[in-house]
Parts: C-alpha cells; structure tokens; sequence
C-alpha cells in the first residue's frame, strides 16, 4: 500500500512540476522546453532536500523501464517519411558519418591539448 501510495505521491509531484514549469515559462514569455525547465526544478528540490527522494524514486523507476514506449510515435513517423528518407538517404548517411567523424577529431584534439596543457602547467608548477 505505501509503495502505491508513493508512486501516486510521485506522480503528483513530477505532474506538478511540469505544470509548474510551463505556466513559468508562459508567464515569462521564454521558449525552453517545459520538461527540461521541469528537471531542473525536480533537481533543485531533490538537492535541497524539499521534495524527499523515496517520494519519485518508485514513478521514476517506471518511467525509466518503460521509456522505450515514449519513442515509438517517433519510430512510427519514420516509418510514415521512409520514401523520403529513401530518396535522401545519401545525403543523410554522409552527414552521419561527416558530423560523427567530425566530432571525433575535436574531441580527440580536445583531449590532446588539454593533456598537453595539463602537464606543462604541472611542469611549471614543479619547477617553483
């Protein structure tokens, strides 16, 4: 009954605060997505220890193990845009495959210098 009781609590909470974060956003006449807002707020009041976390752990945890439901109208709309996709499928996988390769070489450039930053300035600093 309390574990009901919680998940009914939780919710209550996470409805409430996405309600929360959309009429702030209304009010403030900002576009950001609702959710994210939400999240932020739920995390403020988890950290600062408002809202207790045995409240939304058991609605959480549904939500987790259930979340490839979320994504099916997504996969759906794919499969309703699959001869456009088809017609663009070159140009698609090459910025697939451009963007992915792209972002690998800065990040490995990234890693580099850092690293390279990191111990000249351990160098120096054991020089002192």
């Amino acid at each position: 009954m309390k574990k009901i009781l919680n998940f009914l609590i939780g919710i209550t909470i996470v409805l409430g605060i996405l309600y929360l974060s959309k009429f702030i956003l209304s009010l403030l006449n900002i576009v950001f997505p609702a959710p994210i807002l939400g999240i932020i707020i739920l995390f403020t009041l988890l950290k600062l220890n408002i809202i207790k976390e045995e409240f939304v752990k058991d609605f959480c945890n549904f939500i987790i193990k259930y979340m490839i439901l979320f994504f099916i109208p997504m996969f759906v709309g794919l499969i309703n845009h699959l001869d456009l996709i088809s017609k663009n499928l070159i140009p698609i996988l090459a910025t697939i495959f451009i963007t992915t390769a792209f972002v690998i070489v800065l990040v490995g450039l990234f890693v580099y210098n850092a690293t390279k930053y990191t111990r000249l300035h351990n160098l120096k600093k054991g020089q002192k």
